[in-house]
């Protein structure tokens, strides 16, 4: 697809590069992984504000990103708004969908894997 540039090349790479710490043990991401792919992603979380202006204790968190990050080919976007089964971080709650997602994608469009490695998905630090 055609598209306009909005960053220089050095620049992408060093923010895919950013992101793809994430998705490894010792980052907020690791729960996104995809045995076999190289993923870029960011997570995060938001604190929602009631029509007072104030927090009301809900949240939002998401995960979204790229893969391959060798060379995306899919993008994206897992938010979930006020989760309410235990943590309310994005690395915990929208991780999980975006990596359970983003791997039958993969391979639903014959994507090469692009990892040297895999990562164990079970440990969250290393």
């Amino acid at each position: 697809m055609e598209g306009t540039r909005v960053a220089d090349d050095d620049v992408v790479r060093s923010v895919v590069h950013m992101m793809e710490s994430d998705a490894l043990p010792g980052g907020s991401g690791v729960r996104a992984a995809v045995p076999g792919y190289r993923l870029a992603i960011k997570t995060g979380t938001a604190e929602k504000m009631g029509s007072n202006g104030k927090y009301d204790g809900g949240y939002i968190n998401y995960t979204a990103g790229v893969a391959p990050a060798s060379h995306p080919v899919v993008a994206l976007v897992i938010m979930v708004n006020h989760p309410t089964a235990g943590a309310h971080f994005g690395g915990s709650v929208a991780a999980p969908v975006f990596g359970n997602i983003m791997g039958p994608v993969l391979k639903y469009l014959n994507v090469p894997p692009d990892a040297l490695y895999t990562t164990n998905t079970s440990q969250t630090t290393p």
